[in-house]
């Protein structure tokens, strides 16, 4: 386990904090005359465009307010700005382009809040500020997004998904299959793919449709594990963008339990013990007992998850006996004694 130096975790600690207590947008202010009277407008990043919003009349005492919170929210992003800079010449990893983009449009678009959930490589580079270790693989790059809808509220108006990704590019465009009523799959020029999956129903039926995204969602084994928490996390894309990922032991955990659904010697599975491993070194130094007790909760669920996870555990290299993990770290030697 390779460290995040303690001055870098207190920077994204912060930023962390300032992006979860901010509650105006930021961006520019400018002002138009429309017949004889002066307006204010805010205009904001979204994604790859920008967006001009009118706040109301230049002469009203609560537009003049609000232009001015919103002049402010952009002094504190600029400052915000330095920080992920700083973050990113530290070797914190940091989406592409493509994916910062959309990561932004959707939280622009209030649906992390809402209960969507980034999981998949994407989520997985999100967490070494938030173990505060380097992670092997966390700088790999990835040409999708895995979104989860499991425990998403829906408006009262519709939110069309397409329409919000096309934010972030505007060549995204629905894929539709042959059981599909409604898209599931996004995919723009280059080729960047974003897929909404789920949970089963009862039914155990999939695709399973979104309410209020105008989407449907691939609904897979044990997402509703990984559904039932969500912590928030920075991307260090612009001034930092909120979104919510799984607990990192939880999503290790899921990584077990699904390596185990896929085809052996296939590259997925390959890589998602790789990642649970990553993940499980660093837990098994700094929160044994949590991820025991974490280990402990998912194996009591059924036999096959019982199952999955040991047999993972052992295809990682880990000791298991009795259903306990013991460390897979060798052990230190003792020093010889010095004898004069």
């Amino acid at each position: 386990m390779r460290p995040i130096p303690l001055n870098f975790q207190t920077m994204y600690a912060d930023l962390l904090q300032t992006l979860s207590l901010a509650d105006m947008p930021h961006g520019s202010i400018s002002t138009r005359t429309i017949k004889g009277h002066a307006y204010l407008y805010m205009t904001a990043k979204d994604g790859a465009v920008r967006r001009q919003v009118s706040l109301g009349r230049a002469d009203n005492p609560e537009v003049q307010a609000k232009a001015a919170a919103i002049s402010d929210a952009a002094a504190r992003a600029r400052e915000q700005r330095t920080t992920v800079s700083a973050l990113k010449k530290a070797r914190i990893p940091a989406p592409s382009l493509p994916l910062g983009r959309v990561l932004e449009a959707i939280a622009n678009e209030g649906l992390f809040k809402q209960g969507m959930t980034l999981i998949g490589t994407a989520a997985y580079q999100i967490y070494p500020c938030l173990i505060g270790a380097y992670l092997p693989s966390s700088a790999l790059m990835t040409n999708d997004a895995d979104l989860l809808v499991s425990s998403f509220v829906a408006k009262d108006e519709p939110q069309d998904l397409e329409k919000i990704l096309q934010r972030a590019d505007p060549t995204f465009r629905a894929l539709m299959s042959r059981d599909d009523k409604l898209p599931k799959v996004f995919r723009s020029a280059n080729n960047f793919q974003v897929a909404m999956l789920t949970k089963f129903g009862r039914n155990r039926t999939s695709p399973r449709l979104v309410d209020g995204l105008l989407c449907s969602a691939e609904a897979l084994s044990f997402m509703e594990y990984l559904g039932e928490e969500s912590i928030e996390a920075v991307a260090l894309y612009g001034a930092g963008v909120l979104i919510s990922v799984p607990p990192p032991i939880r999503y290790a955990i899921h990584k077990l339990l699904v390596a185990q659904e896929r085809k052996p010697g296939s590259p997925k599975r390959a890589k998602d013990l790789k990642q649970a491993k990553d993940l499980i070194e660093v837990f098994v130094e700094t929160d044994p007992a949590g991820f025991e007790d974490a280990l402990d909760d998912a194996r009591q669920r059924g036999p096959k998850w019982r199952r999955n996870i040991d047999a993972s555990l052992r295809l990682t290299g880990q000791n298991v006996r009795q259903g306990r993990l013991f460390s897979l770290a060798p052990k230190k030697a003792k020093p010889k004694s010095k004898h004069r």
